[in-house]
């Protein structure tokens, strides 16, 4: 009877490194799929990055094309001109503000990724060229919607009175 009972018995070796090996395989599964997921979110993150760099670029062109547009007429007037104010409005978009000598104007560029530029310029005349020029004195990218955020109130615990 002893005879049957050591040939029955399984060796202890051969559960434990069973039980390592899926433990191992397990861990590895488990990384290989969050390093899945931390990829997959990275290519997510750098898609938005790039349409929204591609979205600046192209406003910021469209921002200086209407500054060649001011540049072009302000270059077209000779002399002191009055009408300088009625010649700037003939372009689209752009807001005049002040008088002859102190003229100001402003546009703005809209992208389509909840970004924009406003250009802030000063209109002003120079006597030794008999010209008129312009004098940039902000160029600013923002965002068109700044989020909401509610106020949330949390009620402290003051200790017993």
């Amino acid at each position: 009877m002893e005879n049957r009972m050591k040939n029955s018995e399984i060796p202890l070796g051969m559960g434990g490194s069973l039980i390592v090996t899926v433990l191992v395989v397990l861990c590895l599964i488990i990384f290989a799929a969050l390093s899945f997921t931390t990829a997959y979110s990275d290519y997510k993150l750098s898609l938005r990055a790039q349409e929204i760099t591609e979205d600046y670029y192209r406003i910021h062109g469209l921002a200086e094309e209407k500054l060649s547009e001011i540049s072009d007429v302000l270059y077209g007037i000779k002399g002191m001109d009055t009408d300088i104010a009625e010649k700037l409005k003939r372009v689209e978009g752009l807001f005049i503000e002040g008088e002859l000598d102190e003229l100001s104007a402003w546009y703005e560029v809209l992208g389509s990724k909840n970004q924009k530029i406003t250009v802030s310029l000063n209109i002003l005349f120079e006597e030794s060229k008999d010209s008129y020029y312009y004098e940039i004195t902000s160029w600013n990218l923002s965002n068109i919607e700044l989020p909401v955020y509610e106020e949330e109130y949390i009620e402290l615990w003051e200790g017993f009175n």
